[in-house]
């Protein structure tokens, strides 16, 4: 066995590496009748961009890796194209190699090392960077990505964007070949997925370093690569000069981690009514961009279906990497957007679609996939057909509407006759009808008759207008009930009253928020005062953090801080998880006598993106007084469009 060999990304119809494990459980899974082998998740991933970090922002830097004399890795002067396959068949597919031919190597174990070494590869490579979950986000303590955040100086972008499952297969035989058709489809009524958990674990070895050749990838001695532009050396972690190069699989030292596909780990599914599943999730979410896909597939045993485990198949890149003009290259990406309910704008949807044709020989990956090269319009085809049941599904339900429609009046006709004792009581009924209207067309067409009747009619109105006979309308009140800022009493009998409950301002119960941790670190009141001169424990690490209430708010800093003189800037987070701002809201934040000290007041909402809106930065040369008195008003809710006002 050896190390798969690959191609560098293609600049038409994506590119996939598969991992030799996957090929591995697909043997195992052909060889045993109880193991199972099916697709089941992806992940919408967002590379970075191919360059060195600015302001510790997540890129895809290949020099951070190592050749195997321990030196940075070289790029490839043919450009990034070159250097990403080199890396990840030398570095990620050359490790799992070592790690499977591994004397402690557990071949029983259903759980792959795929995924924990391409997350590795990507966070020695600068792309990715991982910190632990709070108590909002993870039900387990897991792991998520740093946030999507600008507030302490760094740029970070979240890699991956989009939990979804494969819901539709097929096999399909083409020109004496058989494939294997996977469909993603990422519907249009999603977002990003505004939280991914990522779950530690330990690699299938008890050791901590895999040693690598320092002249050849696993199994590839003496050979040449079938691309001129790509080798066979290894790209490896670090060098020791008395063992060699290595990859370091020290749970304790190194990233160890796979998307958690559990949703009952997940803080926003267990704790809202309205979620259930990870497609409600990203319903939350907003617009996105992706350039990658993460295929999954699940191993299980068919007689016990819990002993199951969801394990990375390959990556499928969309498209070759480009230069973005300037410094750096990037993959093109793909724009999802989310349906607007405010504007009534559309959303979009993808479907793509892999025809993978296997082979379980481990020598060579074992997988071929195309994208799109036959039967273009299969998917065309199966969205047409779908389109089609439906459309006659419909038309079975209106038929069996109108059956029932028929079916009833029938038995309306069948209780008329039998109610009926015999035709002789028709006939005398019909008879009777026939005389009431003869009579009735006498009558109207006497004038006098007539002249009586709009008499009589004209008489009954006057009496109704000048009260003779009393009228009386009674309402039915049960459909009048409290609202939002109003209260419905109607404790006195045939009267309504409607009470404006709205306060004059709804005061804010404030915390603090820990910077460095983004989250909420405990109250703040005049009995727990923030020291604002604390160059350590004060404005350097802590804000101030309210939720947003309906109607007008009132943040009241009177009597919160222990001193006056502010050693650091001063961070307002307003928090709108929870109640959305509306159109012309007004935000009041008053102060007692407070010296800036050279020092801005920043204000932050929007805490779905980790409070990345920043409503204004106040220079303490904007205050009018050491009392100041500030009004923010939303302009639009949707852009998050603010206008301060400084009072004093």
């Amino acid at each position: 066995m050896a190390t798969p060999l690959v191609r560098i990304p293609q600049p038409q119809g994506g590119t996939m590496y598969a991992f030799a494990s996957a090929a591995r459980d697909i043997t195992r899974a052909f060889n045993n009748a109880d193991l199972k082998f099916e697709f089941s998740r992806f992940a919408l991933l967002d590379l970075p961009d191919f360059t060195t970090s600015v302001n510790n922002s997540n890129t895809l830097d290949f020099s951070l890796l190592k050749d195997t004399s321990g030196a940075a890795y070289t790029p490839s002067t043919v450009g990034p194209n070159v250097d990403f396959a080199q890396t990840f068949q030398s570095y990620a597919l050359n490790a799992e190699e070592l790690l499977l031919q591994d004397d402690d190597f557990d071949p029983v174990i259903l759980r792959s090392d795929a995924e924990k070494l391409f997350f590795k590869w990507l966070s020695a490579t600068g792309a990715i960077r991982f910190r632990a979950a709070d108590s909002l986000q993870s039900n387990v303590g897991n792991y998520t990505e740093d946030p999507d955040s600008t507030q302490t100086g760094q740029v970070y972008d979240r890699v991956v964007k989009y939990l979804g499952s494969i819901d539709a297969e097929n096999d399909v035989a083409y020109r004496g070949n058989a494939y294997h058709e996977v469909y993603i489809n990422v519907p249009s009524s999603v977002g990003t997925t505004p939280v991914v958990l990522f779950e530690p674990s330990n690699f299938n070895t008890t050791a901590n370093q895999l040693y690598a050749d320092p002249t050849w990838i696993e199994g590839r001695d003496n050979q040449t690569h079938p691309d001129p532009n790509l080798d066979l050396a290894p790209v490896v972690d670090a060098y020791n000069s008395s063992t060699g190069p290595y990859y370091d699989i020290n749970t304790n030292g190194t990233n160890s981690v796979g998307i958690d596909w559990n949703e009952q780990s997940y803080y926003g599914i267990t704790n809202d009514t309205q979620v259930s599943n990870f497609n409600d999730y990203s319903k939350k979410g907003q617009d996105f961009r992706f350039n990658a896909v993460l295929v999954y597939y699940d191993l299980y045993s068919a007689s016990i279906p819990a002993r199951r485990s969801t394990n990375l198949y390959g990556i499928l890149i969309l498209d070759d990497i480009q230069s973005s003009g300037g410094v750096g290259s990037k993959i093109n990406e793909q724009i999802k957007y989310k349906p607007n309910e405010v504007t009534g704008l559309n959303g979009n949807a993808f479907s793509l679609k892999l025809n993978i044709k296997f082979n379980t020989s481990l020598d060579n990956v074992g997988v071929e996939t195309n994208i799109n090269d036959f039967t273009t319009f299969s998917m065309d085809l199966f969205m047409d057909t779908t389109t089609i049941l439906e459309n006659a599904a419909e038309l079975l339900v209106r038929a069996n509407e109108r059956y029932s429609n028929i079916s009833q009046r029938l038995d309306e006709i069948e209780n008329l006759v039998l109610a009926s004792e015999t035709a002789e009581d028709l006939d005398t009924r019909i008879a009777q009808l026939e005389s009431d209207f003869q009579n009735t067309s006498v009558q109207l067409q006497d004038s006098a008759a007539l002249l009586a009747l709009i008499t009589k009619a004209h008489d009954k109105l006057n009496s109704l207008i000048d009260g003779t006979i009393p009228v009386e309308l009674q309402y039915n009140t049960n459909v009048l009930f409290d609202g939002l800022g109003t209260a419905i009493d109607k404790s006195v009998t045939n009267k309504i009253k409607v009470n404006n409950t709205t306060k004059g301002y709804e005061n804010l119960k404030l915390f603090t928020w820990d910077i460095s941790t983004g989250a909420v670190a405990g109250s703040l009141d005049s009995t727990n005062q923030l020291n604002i001169q604390d160059p350590t424990n004060g404005l350097s690490r802590y804000g101030v953090w309210g939720k947003l209430k309906p109607f007008t708010n009132r943040i009241s800093l009177i009597n919160k801080f222990s001193t006056s003189v502010a050693a650091d800037n001063l961070n307002i987070y307003i928090d709108d998880s929870t109640i959305a701002w509306k159109e012309g809201q007004v935000v009041r934040i008053t102060f007692e006598s407070i010296d800036m000290n050279g020092n801005n007041i920043r204000i932050y909402t929007q805490k779905s993106s980790d409070f990345g809106q920043l409503i204004i930065d106040i220079p303490p040369s904007q205050l009018l007084s050491n009392k100041p008195y500030i009004e923010v008003i939303c302009i639009n809710p949707v852009t998050y469009q603010f206008e301060v006002d400084i009072i004093r």
